[in-house]
């Protein structure tokens, strides 16, 4: 079954990246048809029931129920819209400061509990897990830390945002590996051209991703390639290498200190020009107005959180 594979961006500039969203009726995760998308998303239920579609198959779900998302997978929530719960969605540098942004693939990110809970090789679970209710308020609380680091984005929102996801993935990695959770394991998928063609972009976008070189990379015809892609997910080769600098840019222009003709030249553009007019065109702003709205919403932010003149701190 071919279905739109979705980029990770955030809803407004932020220096990680990270979102969290209420389940909800009006929740935008739940009106979307059959999709996959480059980022991981775990999904908890926890008041109400629905249906969930992984992979083509329908799982029901109740409260407890954990849905660990991949990238890649087909999913459709629409049948979640009567229930409660938490997603949060993130990139893999937005779990693991030590990975570099990508376009999601799991086959280079580091074994452990943070990652495999999203392996389907043994380890991990087949995307369902059924967890007891006095584990719910504690899985709440942190996905509404989350929240709520990201909607106040005070001083060091960032680290605070990572620490709470990271306290959440091992939270349900341990319960999934201790089979409290009801994990069925299947056995690893083989590569496919989509995963194949992800991990020839993160390692070329910035030097020779011309189509011709992408397919000489990967055996197959230039032609052949960019269709098959834009039948399984709406996109060229072409297309997503520009959606593969538009996530380095946004890392590079959120977390660094880097000039726009560096950032640039790190990303496989030959003029600054040419990034800036890319920039806007994906973005609908200047990457230099991207950065400034990153950093007043943290000066705000801060400002906000300082102490008033001849006002306690401690009151």
């Amino acid at each position: 079954m071919d279905f739109p594979i979705f980029p990770f961006a955030p809803r407004r500039p932020a220096a990680v990246a990270i979102e969290a969203q209420r389940l909800g009726p009006h929740s935008t995760i739940l009106q979307v048809p059959p999709h996959g998308h480059v980022f991981f998303e775990l999904l908890l239920v926890s008041a109400g029931s629905g249906l969930l579609m992984l992979d083509g198959v329908t799982h029901v779900a109740l409260p407890g129920s954990v849905f660990a998302i991949a990238p890649g997978t087909a999913h459709d929530a629409r049948g979640l819209a009567k229930a409660g719960g938490w997603a949060v969605l993130f990139a893999a540098e937005g779990a693991d400061a030590r990975s570099a942004p990508a376009l999601g693939l799991l086959d280079d990110r580091p074994a452990g509990l943070v990652f495999d809970l999203f392996r389907r090789d043994g380890r991990g679970a087949d995307g369902h897990l059924r967890l007891p209710a006095e584990e719910l308020p504690e899985l709440e609380a942190l996905y509404g830390r989350i929240e709520g680091e990201l909607a106040e984005r005070a001083l060091g929102y960032e680290v605070a945002a990572r620490a709470a996801l990271h306290l959440l993935l091992v939270r349900v990695g341990r319960a999934a590996g201790s089979g409290q959770g009801r994990a069925r394991s299947g056995g690893s998928r083989p590569p496919d051209l989509l995963a194949r063609a992800f991990r020839d972009i993160d390692r070329h976008f910035h030097g020779d991703c011309s189509l011709a070189a992408a397919g000489r990379r990967l055996g197959l015809a230039p032609a052949h390639l960019t269709t098959r892609l834009r039948q399984i997910s709406g996109r060229t080769y072409r297309d997503w290498v520009i959606e593969r600098r538009m996530i380095e840019a946004r890392h590079r222009l959120g977390a660094t200190g880097q000039s726009l003709a560096e950032i640039a030249a790190a990303i496989g553009y030959q003029d600054t020009e040419s990034f800036i007019r890319r920039f806007r065109r994906h973005h609908g702003s200047t990457p230099a107005a991207w950065r400034e709205q990153a950093r007043a919403g943290a000066r705000d932010a801060a400002e906000d959180d300082a102490p008033s003149p001849g006002r306690n701190p401690d009151q």
